[in-house]
């Protein structure tokens, strides 16, 4: 199954005779070429199965559609086909209404679906709503959680979203007053198409000095930055140590629709790459405070390979930080462990004609010869996403090329630092590097 993504759902009987003879298990989701299916949950009665289920078999970001099964007809519904999110995770309310997130607009809000109507209507819109178990009376238990402030359990009402807290895991790195308070912007990027994300400001903030900018680029790609918290990639680390932190959902971000989500497919250094470079010439026309002559841009996975096509097609950042990122599109399909990904993005194998033109389009290795910006080239061992050689050619042909560069190894993480002891020295390096080389006074680009 590398390189599809299709998945069943089983429906099995847990009594047996002495024989165990219970027959067996039934796939409940039978759609012809169907893809990925998640979340299944019975309703109370245990008559229906809901679940979501995506389309295409071989694309990881298509949409999530809502199903329910009625066992005993043998027949399945779909909900709110025309709905354009793309729901996480599903539970049953009641017998004829289901709760679900689903990310919009940088925020994994919480609704509920009329399964007769497929009405939507929006329970919590704020911040970030993680699990959710359902309980009496219309009421879930949710971990809310926000750029500004780590999860917490709610009890919430589903009718009105009035939310009552239950815990208060972190009331003292609250009162301490270090974590900045996210805003959210907008832009134009490519295609007239609005971007959105968020800004982020140093503690003590000034508007009447100048401040290094951190312009931080999601993986996936097809995921987006979302007001919540994470040990990872957590914005406001960036901003306590003095930066003006940019976080932007270029094409192919998800939670403004599929055919946003889509437009990424085949556009790799494309849409995407023009659209945070033209949301950057707003930002510093629309806040002076940013200095335009000291930017850091860091991203990892897909915001990785983002970091190896910048570093290629522009020199306006000072330096830049490349976590588990692509090297080569090509090398990358033969050696990830998810074939369907590139197989989908690109439109074929690297060893068909048409499709080799995306890859080597698209490959920020032809664009070597260009690199000039000094770069951290951070990478895993056990990444099989993308392999440790992704960052080893990366960082092999920034020294060979005497590019001022630094490689971060990490022999016991994956795709993600995810260990305290590493997240520490990750954060460390990190933030020694960009500080560095966004000194008012720039470093020396030495040929070491």
């Amino acid at each position: 199954y590398a390189w599809q993504t299709t998945s069943y759902i089983y429906l099995a009987s847990t009594d047996s005779d002495s024989n165990n003879k219970s027959g067996p298990a039934l796939v409940v989701n039978q759609e012809a070429g169907a893809g990925a299916s998640s979340s299944p949950a019975f309703s109370a009665d245990g008559a229906r199965l809901a679940y979501l289920q995506m389309l295409h078999p071989a694309y990881e970001a298509d949409r999530n559609r809502i199903r329910v099964y009625d066992i005993a007809q043998n027949k399945t519904i779909s909900v709110a086909e025309d709905w354009d999110r793309s729901p996480a995770q599903l539970a049953w309310v009641d017998a004829e209404t289901l709760a679900v997130t689903y990310m919009d607009h940088g925020r994994s809000k919480l609704a509920t679906v009329d399964v007769r109507t497929g009405a939507v209507t929006p329970a919590v819109s704020e911040h970030s709503t993680g699990l959710v178990r359902v309980l009496d009376g219309r009421r879930a238990l949710v971990e809310s959680s926000a750029l500004d402030s780590p999860t917490d359990l709610f009890d919430v009402s589903l009718d009105s979203g009035e939310m009552h807290r239950l815990t208060a895991l972190n009331a003292d790195l609250r009162a301490r007053d270090v974590l900045g308070s996210p805003e959210d912007v907008e832009f134009v990027g490519a295609d007239n198409q609005t971007i959105h994300g968020f800004i982020l400001h140093p503690p003590g903030f000034d508007p009447e000095r100048t401040y290094p900018l951190a312009l931080v680029i999601h993986g996936g790609p097809q995921s987006s930055f979302a007001d919540a918290w994470s040990s990872r990639w957590n914005l406001n680390v960036f901003a306590s140590a003095g930066f003006v932190t940019v976080a932007l959902d270029p094409q192919g971000s998800t939670g403004y629709g599929q055919n946003f989500t889509d437009a990424i497919r085949n556009q790799w250094g494309g849409k995407p790459y023009d659209s945070l470079m033209l949301s950057v010439d707003q930002l510093l026309q629309q806040r002076p405070y940013v200095d335009s002559q000291r930017m850091a841009a860091l991203g990892a996975s897909y915001g990785g390979y983002m970091i190896n096509w910048i570093n290629g097609h522009t020199d306006r950042f000072r330096c830049l930080v490349n976590h588990d990122g692509i090297f080569s599109t090509v090398s990358t399909y033969y050696s990830t462990e998810e074939l369907y990904f590139p197989e989908t993005e690109f439109e074929g194998t690297p060893f068909e004609e048409k499709a080799r033109a995306n890859y080597e389009r698209w490959n920020p290795e032809r664009f070597v010869a260009k690199w000039r910006t000094p770069t951290l080239v951070v990478h895993g061992e056990k990444d099989y996403r993308l392999t440790v050689s992704e960052g080893l050619s990366t960082f092999t042909a920034l020294r060979r090329q005497r590019v001022p560069a630094k490689l971060l190894y990490f022999p016991d993480e994956n795709h993600w630092v995810v260990k305290p002891a590493n997240s520490l020295r990750w954060h460390t390096e990190v933030l020694e590097w960009i500080t560095r080389w966004t000194e008012q006074e720039p470093a020396e680009k030495e040929e070491g």
